[in-house]
């Protein structure tokens, strides 16, 4: 048995290149989302706090993901999830723009990025 027979089908490649892709934009992602929150606040409280606003929606998430993921279709639901990240991503790129920083409240800002 060949322990890389799956590396031959040009479609799980695709699906390997864009969840690489993925995890590493997120790793990022949340980067800079601290250092955004912390040099907004000066305050490493804040940056606890965008832990728990990952952590919450995670763990309450992860209880029915699974069977979410066995009812639905696999690769629509992976363009959904892949758009939604999409998504949040602008509005973060939005909000720490600094034309909206200089027009909105430092409160508004923080609670913001934490939703």
């Amino acid at each position: 048995m060949d322990p890389y027979a799956a590396l031959r089908y040009k479609e799980f490649n695709t699906f390997l290149l864009v969840r690489f892709a993925m995890v590493f934009a997120w790793s990022m992602q949340f980067i800079v989302i601290e250092w955004q929150v912390y040099s907004l606040t000066k305050d490493p409280l804040s940056l606890g706090i965008i832990g728990l606003m990952e952590v919450i929606p995670a763990v309450s998430m992860a209880l029915f993901a699974g069977h979410i993921v066995d009812q639905k279709e696999k690769r629509n639901l992976l363009i959904k999830c892949i758009l939604g990240f999409s998504v949040i991503s602008f509005g973060l790129f939005v909000i720490s723009m600094p034309s909206v920083i200089a027009q909105t409240t430092t409160k508004t800002i923080l609670y913001t990025t934490y939703f």
